[in-house]
């Protein structure tokens, strides 16, 4: 009798969870950001110091990112294909604190030459590390992403001292160009067209992050079980347009849904985050280090043995760090630093939905855009 009446009272339980689970509508988690703000051109630009510009040409070009007054800088680099200038002299024992500009660019190793043309324009500005008898030496950081021969180009097209100093003029600190533009204009990501992409970050205060990156990975920016960015759960306020799912969860994955076979040894994504407080060298490393966490958000899988993965980290330094207001047990400046590593975190990986969003089909490599137009109700 007894266990015929533990018996009713288990099936009676069971049957109310039942009814319960039935009624309960399950809210999904929403994510957790910094702050819902961006700046008023949502780029890196919407930082106060920050000017960007960019020069392209037959599919390939250069991106610009110039801090008129000087600022901090840091860099970390992740990737096991990087191509890069100037990146031991911004570590924290080095001696030069100040940069003046950051060329991201096409051409492999070769489009390193686009930073000469930005550090002749510099100089003929006035602008760099001062060495005596009027001169100045600019100091001109770079990374480079592999686009040489795509696109129907000769190998031997690709950017050089013209387009950096082209880039360098045409630069400001209006709306960012993004999409099939400056170091964009050549990049893969993934088997989907990449490109340039911007976003910022408002944390309140006067205090901007910003980001600007060229998305030329080896890695996808999209589940190719459902369609969607990786990053589209960092959406702020509608910025991506509220995108569709384009197909269900684990649909076949053969032929039209199927990734583009990606070119191994022929990618990279390189990055500037910027903010406008001041930071030191270490601190501005180490925004770069967490701003990495960014393209890992975005990119899948990133950081490989074929990228050369690469964030630099500019400070304008026209706000004190304690702007922020941040207050920790363990020190309230380690607390500042780590809101704006988040900060430019969470920006460039929203940088990184722009690129592609903006990016536009060339020849056989579709965009984001043409391959899942479901994703945009069409």
């Amino acid at each position: 009798m007894l266990r015929k009446s533990l018996t009713l009272i288990i099936v009676c339980a069971m049957l109310v969870a039942a009814g319960l689970s039935a009624q309960t509508k399950v809210e999904p988690a929403k994510p957790v950001r910094m702050t819902d703000r961006t700046g008023p051109n949502n780029g890196i630009t919407d930082v106060p110091g920050i000017e960007v510009g960019s020069y392209d040409k037959n599919f390939t070009g250069t991106t610009v990112v110039l801090a008129p007054k000087g600022a901090v800088g840091g860099v970390d680099v992740r990737g096991s294909a990087p191509g890069t200038r100037e990146t031991d002299l911004m570590r924290p024992t080095n001696l030069v604190d100040k940069v003046d500009a950051i060329v991201l660019t096409g051409g492999s190793a070769y489009g390193l030459a686009a930073a000469d043309g930005v550090m002749l324009w510099l100089e003929q500005k006035k602008r760099g590390w001062d060495v005596g008898g009027g001169n100045v030496v600019p100091i001109v950081g770079a990374a480079v992403l592999f686009d040489p021969g795509r696109f129907g180009r000769a190998f031997t097209d690709r950017p050089n001292a013209e387009f950096g100093r082209l880039a360098a003029e045409a630069a400001s600190s209006g709306p960012v160009k993004m999409g099939n533009v400056g170091a964009g204009a050549g990049a893969v990501a993934g088997g989907l067209k990449g490109g340039l992409g911007t976003a910022s970050v408002d944390l309140g205060d006067g205090v901007m992050v910003g980001a600007i990156v060229a998305v030329n990975s080896l890695g996808s920016t999209v589940n190719p079980q459902t369609g969607e960015f990786y990053a589209d759960f960092l959406e702020v306020n509608g910025e991506f347009g509220n995108l569709k799912r384009p197909f269900a969860f684990n649909a076949a994955q053969d032929d039209a849904l199927a990734m583009a076979t990606p070119e191994l040894g022929k990618n990279t994504v390189i990055c500037v985050v910027a903010t406008n407080v001041k930071l030191t060298k270490a601190q501005a490393q180490k925004v770069s280090e967490m701003a990495h966490d960014g393209i890992a958000r975005a990119v899948r899988p990133s950081h490989t043995m074929f990228d050369g993965d690469a964030v630099f980290t500019l400070a304008t330094g026209l706000l004190d760090l304690d702007t922020l207001k941040q207050q920790a047990v363990w020190g309230n400046t380690a607390a500042n630093v780590l809101k704006i590593g988040a900060a430019a975190s969470d920006a460039l990986a929203r940088a990184i939905v722009h690129a592609m969003l903006n990016a536009q089909t060339v020849g056989p490599v579709p965009s984001y855009r043409d391959k899942y137009p479901a994703a945009f109700g069409k």
